[in-house]
C-alpha cells in the first residue's frame, strides 16, 4: 500500500515538473495502415496468420487474439465481420501494433449489380460495354456462368477488379432505400500544374489513399470523374497529384479542411464543380 502511494506521489510530481517546464507528454502515435490486397488466412499452433500482397510481394503477420475486422461499401456504413469472410483479392487496410501483429483489418469495396453478356479469359462484359476483371472467387464462379446471367459483384473501387460474385438467372431486386446516383465531378487546377502529372481524388471511403481515384484530363486545365454513389451518403475528399506531399492547399499554402459532398437522393445524376487554389509543392 505504501509503495503504491509513493508511486502516485512521484507521478504527480513528474506531471508538475513537466507543466512548469512548459512541456506536454508525448502522445502515443497512431499506427498507419498498410494498403494491401487480402491473400488468405492460416492457423499454426493456435495462432491465426494473415497474408496480404503489398509492394509486389506477400507478407504474413499474426493476428491478435480478438482482431477488429470491418467492411464497408462505398457510401455505406462500417460493419464488423468475421475474418473468415474476407475474400482473396479484396482491397484491405492492415493496422499493425508494435509487435508486428495485425489488430485491425478494414476492407473497402464497391457493390455493383449488373448482367454479363460475355465472360471470357477472366473478364466479364456488361450490356453497356463495361469490362470487369475477375479474380479469386469471382473468376471461379464466372467461368461457369450461363449466358446473360445477372451478377452482384464486390469490386475494388480503385481498379474495377471484381473479387466476389453472386449470380442469378433473374435480376437482383434494387433497394428502394439506397438509390445509386452518378456524380460527375469537375475540378479546375492551377495553371502551373505540371502537364505530365495526373490529378486524383483522395477520399475517406478509401482511407485517404492519395491516388485512389484517377481523374481524366479535359481542355482548359480541367479534370473530371464520374462516381456511382449511394443517394444520401456523404463523401469527404481532397484533390492530389498522387502523393500526400502534392495535395491541394489554399492560396497561402496552408492545409485546407476536407471537402464534403452530400449525394442527392432525388435524382439519378448530380454535378459538382471545384477549384484548386494551389498545390502543396508548387508556388502560387
Amino acid at each position: 500500500m505504501m509503495a503504491h502511494v509513493i508511486m502516485l506521489v512521484a507521478s504527480a510530481l513528474a506531471a508538475r515538473v513537466l507543466a512548469a517546464a512548459g512541456a506536454t507528454p508525448t502522445p502515443t502515435p497512431v499506427p498507419e495502415g498498410v494498403h494491401a490486397t487480402f491473400a488468405g488466412l492460416a492457423e499454426r499452433q493456435g495462432v491465426t496468420f494473415l497474408t496480404y500482397a503489398h509492394g509486389g510481394g506477400e507478407t504474413t503477420v499474426p493476428l491478435v487474439q480478438t482482431p477488429i475486422v470491418r467492411e464497408r461499401s462505398v457510401g455505406g456504413d462500417w460493419k464488423v465481420v468475421d475474418a473468415t469472410t474476407l475474400r482473396a483479392g479484396a482491397p484491405i487496410v492492415v493496422f499493425l501494433n508494435a509487435a508486428g501483429e495485425a489488430f485491425q483489418v478494414d476492407t473497402l469495396y464497391s457493390e455493383v449489380t449488373t448482367r454479363f453478356v460475355l465472360v471470357k479469359n477472366g473478364f466479364g462484359v456488361t450490356p453497356s460495354g463495361k469490362i470487369y476483371r475477375l479474380i479469386g472467387q469471382a473468376q471461379t464462379v464466372g467461368a461457369s456462368l450461363p449466358e446473360g446471367a445477372y451478377v452482384r459483384l464486390r469490386v475494388d473501387p480503385a481498379t474495377d477488379v471484381a473479387y466476389d460474385l453472386l449470380a442469378s438467372r433473374t435480376p437482383f431486386p434494387e433497394s428502394a432505400t439506397l438509390p445509386r446516383v452518378v456524380v460527375t465531378i469537375e475540378v479546375v487546377v492551377p495553371v502551373n500544374t505540371p502537364p505530365t502529372d495526373v490529378v486524383y481524388m483522395s477520399t475517406d471511403a478509401l482511407s485517404w489513399t492519395p491516388n485512389a481515384i484517377r481523374m481524366a484530363p479535359q481542355p482548359g486545365g480541367r479534370w473530371t470523374v464520374a462516381l456511382s454513389l449511394t443517394g444520401g451518403s456523404v463523401l469527404k475528399y481532397k484533390y492530389t497529384r498522387g502523393t500526400g506531399q502534392s495535395d491541394e492547399r489554399d492560396l497561402a499554402g496552408n492545409e485546407i479542411p476536407n471537402r464534403s459532398l452530400t449525394v442527392d437522393a432525388k435524382g439519378p445524376t448530380q454535378s459538382v464543380n471545384d477549384l484548386v487554389a494551389r498545390w502543396a509543392d508548387r508556388s502560387s
